[in-house]
């Protein structure tokens, strides 16, 4: 059951994504001979609309094959892909990568409408963890408490914890617990250098209209972005170094992944989905050859050079580029088994 929930998941992204393509492929018309969900020899295959539908053997991509995109002319006159113009090649590019952004977006707000947007709360403080032995533990804090006064006066900023540390003695904290509030007396002695809690604002989950939730999950996007970029390109230089971060999981570990999201209910499965097409969107836009950004980088090149690479070199470059992604994919997938065998799946 758990290597089917991955299947459907990954189908889905997948399917997606070079529906993608083919749509602003067709929309322009240009020709999709075949329509590829992995690959290998195909499962099953069908034909339709001009295209021959396919599922593959390997599911772990798939492809559009987009008339005029390796072929670019037929008796000296563009044909397909090639007679585009540069928008409109872009829009081809860039269609599978809409495409799972778009997805993911949908299925966040969804999320955010059934379960809500974690929204932080900055005029209170809510205690994540107490140090044993620490100040605060002596005062009675316990993880979960939220601190909502200190000495009588209301929090302006959950930070203004902190500001107990500029004034030794006794301190009077107003702290919500479940349903009660109770006060507490921690005493702060600069010997001490710590009081003793990690803590944040208090979030709580806002349900939103669907609406307001697709938007909200696009603004979300747009903000995690640079720490999404920096995440992937710090993962693919650790693969590389044989040192993946911890959270870095392949096919392999994917499948664990996914069946212990499928077993909390439909939200925690929707958001996982969202996150791999939202993965999936940065990871197609890196400019590795082979990949989308990587054909928009070489198309914008040509265009920038004002000559065009002949097919077999673009061919021989894409190439190198995909040997380059699945050699990724086995490195990540041979730390996934280590970690399934009680290895450490990292370096020393």
């Amino acid at each position: 059951m758990s290597f089917l929930w991955f299947l459907v998941v990954i189908g889905l992204s997948i399917f997606v994504h070079e529906l993608g393509h083919y749509l602003a492929a067709r929309l322009q018309g240009v020709r999709v001979p075949v329509f590829s969900i992995g690959f290998g020899p195909p499962l099953v295959r069908f034909h339709g609309a001009g295209t021959e539908w396919r599922i593959a053997l390997i599911p772990l991509g798939g492809f559009a094959l987009i008339e005029g995109m390796a072929e670019e002319y037929e008796g000296g006159e563009p044909v397909g892909f090639a007679r585009l113009s540069l928008f409109g090649k872009t829009l081809v590019l860039l269609g599978g990568i809409l495409m799972n952004l778009l997805l993911a977006w949908l299925l966040l707000g969804l999320v955010f409408h059934a379960q809500g947007l974690p929204t932080p709360i900055e005029t209170e403080a809510q205690i994540i963890e107490v140090l044993p032995g620490s100040l605060a533990e002596k005062a009675g804090l316990k993880p979960g408490d939220v601190i909502i006064a200190i000495d009588g006066k209301p929090l302006k900023h959950f930070t203004d914890l902190g500001a107990i540390k500029k004034k030794p003695g006794p301190h009077e904290l107003t702290v919500r617990r479940g349903k009660n509030t109770v006060t507490l007396k921690l005493v702060w002695t600069p010997e001490a250098k710590q009081i003793g809690v990690r803590y944040g604002p208090r979030v709580v989950m806002r349900r939103l209209g669907l609406f307001e939730g697709f938007f909200a999950a696009v603004a979300l996007t747009f903000k995690l972005l640079p720490q999404m970029t920096k995440s992937l390109v710090l993962g693919i230089l650790g693969v590389l170094a044989g040192r993946p971060p911890a959270d870095l999981v392949g096919p392999v570990g994917l499948v664990s992944v996914t069946a212990k999201a499928a077993a909390q209910g439909w939200v925690a499965l929707a958001n996982l989905t969202a996150m791999i097409n939202l993965s999936l969107a940065l990871f197609n836009l890196l400019p590795i050859p082979g990949l989308d950004g990587g054909r928009l980088l070489l198309l914008y090149l040509r265009r920038l050079l004002g000559r065009r690479f002949t097919p077999q070199t673009e061919a021989m470059i894409n190439a190198a580029g995909l040997f380059f992604v699945f050699l990724l994919i086995l490195m990540v997938t041979f730390q996934d088994i280590l970690r399934l065998l009680g290895g450490r799946g990292g370096g020393p």
